[in-house]
């Protein structure tokens, strides 16, 4: 029967680096960021803080990483491209909202790391956009398509930035409104429904 060191041995770089991701995101989604320390996922990964540090520079890195490690489990911008290239308006807002809430229940942690994210003051972009390193957001994809829509006469002439914004915004705190009741009980609707009413509302707004 192999020993633990054994088997420790055995794992790679790359599968000890998901390792500590993964024992991150738990914590930070626990925790946060600032109540989170290295020794603690290095606790829960089984691995040294040293080990941590041969994988990330600083923690601040290990946060993006991690985050950037969650997010790309689940892809969005792929599923809305096709809508977008059929110009399918209704379609690109419905398939963003549905994503957005589908991977939410399934994965936990994407709210609580949200929320977190937002409470210390920090901004996805900020995360996220580093030099080469940059991933596109939700809202700028968003963004660019009602733009383009604009530009060929389809919606009327308003700040596509905001309205991106604003609608990313709104499913969000759906979501977290669903899991926390805070503007009362979780509405009893099929999620369908209610994303259809409030793609309707945006698109009323837009529509020439």
């Amino acid at each position: 029967m192999k020993t633990v060191d054994q088997i420790k041995v055995r794992l790679s770089g790359e599968e000890r680096r998901t390792q500590i991701l993964e024992a991150a995101l738990g914590l930070f989604a626990d925790k946060g960021f600032s109540g989170t320390k290295t020794r603690q996922i290095a606790q829960v990964a089984g691995v040294s803080e040293t080990l941590i540090f041969q994988h990330f520079k600083t923690k601040e890195e290990l946060y993006r990483e991690a985050l950037k490690h969650l997010f790309a489990g689940h892809p969005i911008i792929p599923e809305v491209e096709e809508k977008a290239a059929q110009k399918d308006d209704k379609g690109v807002f419905m398939t963003l909202a549905l994503h957005m809430i589908a991977h939410s229940r399934k994965d936990p942690r994407i709210v609580r790391l949200s929320a977190f994210t937002a409470l210390e003051g920090r901004q996805f972009a900020d995360i996220f956009h580093r030099g080469d390193d940059s991933a596109l957001m939700i809202s700028e994809f968003l963004d660019r398509y009602i733009k383009q829509r604009t530009e060929e006469g389809a919606f009327k002439r308003i700040n596509g930035t905001i309205v991106a914004r604003l609608f990313i915004e709104t499913i969000f705190m759906y979501i977290v409104d669903q899991e926390v009741s805070l503007t009362g009980p979780p509405l009893d609707f099929p999620v369908e429904e209610t994303v259809e009413t409030l793609v309707g509302i945006f698109l009323s707004g837009l529509k020439t």
